[in-house]
C-alpha cells in the first residue's frame, strides 16, 4: 500500500493497481491498466449519428 499523501501526488485514484519496478539505483511505479468494458446503447449506428449530431446542434446553436 502507498500512503495516501504519494497517491495524491501521483494522481493514483481508488483501486488504481501499480507494480514497483526496481532498475538499478532507480525505483519506478508502473500502472497496470483496468481490464476496459464495453458499453453498448440498444441503438442503431444511424439512431446514435443522428443523436449525436442534433445533441451538438442544441449546443452550439441553443436552440435558436
Amino acid at each position: 500500500m502507498l500512503p495516501t499523501a504519494l497517491r495524491e501526488d501521483l494522481q493514483l485514484e481508488g483501486e488504481t493497481a501499480v507494480t514497483v519496478v526496481r532498475d538499478g539505483a532507480d525505483i519506478r511505479l508502473v500502472r497496470n491498466p483496468s481490464e476496459l468494458r464495453t458499453c453498448s446503447a440498444e441503438k442503431s449506428e444511424t439512431e446514435r449519428i443522428e443523436n449525436a449530431f442534433r445533441d451538438a446542434g442544441d449546443a452550439t446553436f441553443r436552440g435558436r
